[in-house]
């Protein structure tokens, strides 16, 4: 049994781009199963990414992942410690099928890969070591250890331990949210993200709502990522982007040669979502043909593959959506039963413009970003920051980012407002003046209409009414009150 084990660090967490050391590994060695060991929660996002890329391109592979924080990953004094006792259950989980451990030194900071040539050179696991390098590829790290001194006092390193889990209870405290992407502080934002923390300790459905663009993955992937389901998969499903010929079969899989086209098994987001959470986003656009179904698999919680046999499913359900779901359900649009299946709690998120100063924190939050892609310490000006302040941002955050990614590009050290090119897609075709002198609504604005109405139907009340979205006997007798002819 070949196993390899490795953290994951900041080099493999854009495998779009840069697919990192520990994929680079597994496309060129064979493990049989794979532990990624992370120091901080905000790692288990990208760690869920690895896990989905290994089922797909490496079915076989078995993909764990191993706890191993520490509050400062430079301090041996805690990171060893962490990284013992996360070898030692590691150890104990394979004792029994003869393992043969690799280690790789590449992914983790400087001190994680001392403590591994700590652990080895101390007998903690006998193991091989390998590094990753642009220069010579996949390389085995081959020295004599002898002359290194031998860690032996295992009652010291049971004292640090038991420091470590003190320090990282006082830890996870401070923190609050252990993966939080949500910036804002504002008291809307603070209570959404008191929900968060209480809603991922209970294994419920939840939906979230809100215009579009306003984070709702990112509130569902928080509330994941703190939950006992964490190490497990997140799965994300636009609902609306699924066409009914293909439900079934993206939601729950199917097997070779159930219909034309399925020329291999296929498991579907539900199966992919085993123990983890799904993300049904934009349910909303659901129709209700696909809500019957998904509602069965809910109820029953199992899933049958075109073509297969029941399976039974183990997935939380996080729901979403910018449309208003009562409203939907009142015209009969959305399914009342499925309604209260996935509406136990509900997170609400405010628009962009009702968010005061948090619409500068996350501005800046994201030119922090965009320096760190580029390699660049550009900075917005005072004009960035009152544009950003002033405008109502329709779009919301996603309007946000568009709008300064395009002006971050176009400007030098500094990001002015004239860089920033605004599209006012909601912006009033025309705008209502009323004169000094006033308007004679009744004798004046409301006859016009009424004409207006008529000339436009060729004299048909019953139609000019209906155009007024008024009742046609109503109309006819306003007319004549009015004094005029059809």
């Amino acid at each position: 049994m070949k196993i390899l084990l490795t953290f994951i660090g900041d080099n493999d967490c854009n495998i779009k781009e840069n697919p990192g050391a520990i994929l680079t590994i597994l496309h060129q060695l064979e493990f049989d199963k794979l532990y990624i060991l992370y120091n901080h929660d905000r790692y288990l996002k990208p760690a869920s990414e690895i896990l989905l890329y290994c089922r797909k391109h490496f079915p076989n592979l078995k993909v764990h992942y191993q706890e191993a924080k520490s509050n400062n990953p430079t301090d041996y004094n805690t990171v060893y410690p962490a990284m013992y006792k996360a070898v030692k259950e590691i150890l104990k989980e394979n004792e029994n099928i003869n393992p043969e451990y690799t280690i790789s030194l590449t992914s983790g900071t400087p001190t994680m890969h001392a403590c591994w040539i700590f652990l080895r050179q101390g007998r903690v696991i006998d193991t091989k070591l390998i590094q990753v390098s642009r220069e010579s590829g996949i390389s085995e790290v081959d020295f004599n250890l002898d002359d290194f001194p031998k860690i032996q006092n295992v009652a010291e390193i049971k004292v640090e331990m038991t420091k470590l889990a003190r320090e990282n209870v006082i830890f996870k405290k401070q923190l609050k949210l252990q993966h939080d992407e949500i910036v804002g502080e504002c008291p809307d934002i603070l209570k959404i993200k008191e929900q968060i923390q209480i809603l991922a300790q209970y294994d419920i459905p939840v939906f979230i709502s809100g215009e579009s663009g306003t984070g709702k993955e990112l509130v569902a992937e928080a509330i994941h990522y703190n939950s006992p389901r964490k190490e497990q998969a997140f799965i994300k499903v636009n609902c609306g982007a699924i066409s009914p010929q293909l439900f079934e079969s993206e939601f729950f899989g199917h097997k070779k040669g159930s219909f034309t086209g399925a020329i291999s098994d296929k498991d579907g987001k539900f199966k992919l979502a085993h123990k983890g959470t799904i993300f049904l986003d934009e349910i909303g656009d659901l129709p209700l043909d696909m809500q019957v179904k998904l509602l069965r698999v809910l109820d029953k919680g199992t899933i049958q593959p075109v073509g297969g046999s029941e399976e039974r499913v183990d997935v939380r359900v996080i729901s979403a959506t910018n449309k208003d779901i009562k409203k939907l359900v009142k015209e009969e649009e959305f399914r009342e039963d499925l309604f209260y299946r996935i509406v136990r709690d509900h997170v609400y998120l405010p628009p962009l413009r009702e968010r005061g100063t948090d619409k500068i924190l996350i501005a800046e939050n994201y030119i922090k970003q965009l320096n760190q892609k580029y390699k660049l310490n550009k900075t917005l000006s005072q004009s960035a920051i009152n544009l950003i302040n002033n405008y109502e941002w329709q779009g919301n955050v996603r309007e946000l980012f568009s709008v300064l990614e395009s002006a971050y590009i176009h400007s030098e050290n500094r990001i002015l407002a004239k860089n920033m090119n605004l599209i006012e897609l909601h912006k009033e075709t025309s705008k209502i003046s009323i004169p000094d002198e006033g308007i004679d609504f009744d004798n004046k604005v409301v006859p016009s209409f009424y004409k207006e109405a008529l000339r436009k139907t060729n004299g048909n009340a019953e139609k000019a009414a209906k155009l007024l979205h008024i009742k046609p006997h109503t109309f006819r007798a306003r007319l004549k009150k009015l004094q005029m002819k059809m």
